[in-house]
């Protein structure tokens, strides 16, 4: 149970790592959802920038444990991402573009927000 545990942390973090990127978007529909992916986008940067160890690394690795087991050494992007979605020497970039990709998403939800605010 404690591993099927784990695979639903997994993809629970997998989605809020998609959600990061590209949650800015959903504010496109209604703005109230700009602000939750601005904590969200600046949560991220902190975990990266600061090299702390976000939460649902350290519960999915447990619940793995807890099942029998090994938990994955080093962090969930490079067990679940390095040399599937990029090459691991390309972290930075990837990082990098990603945080691009969420601030271009706000740029455009206040700028449409902006443009249709001024026609009212």
């Amino acid at each position: 149970m404690a591993v099927v545990a784990a695979v639903v942390v997994a993809i629970v973090h997998m989605g809020f790592l998609a959600y990061i990127v590209f949650g800015g978007f959903l504010a496109l529909r209604r703005l109230a959802w700009l602000w939750p992916s601005m904590a969200a986008t600046s949560y991220s940067a902190y975990v990266t920038l600061a090299d702390f160890t976000c939460p649902l690394t350290t519960l999915e690795k447990w619940l793995l444990e807890v099942g029998g087991r090994a938990p994955y050494a080093g962090s969930f992007i490079a067990h679940y991402l390095h040399d599937v979605l990029y090459p691991a020497q390309y972290e930075t970039a990837a990082w990098l573009t990603a945080m691009s990709v969420a601030l271009v998403s706000y740029a455009v939800v206040l700028t449409r927000w902006r443009r249709r605010s001024a026609v009212f």
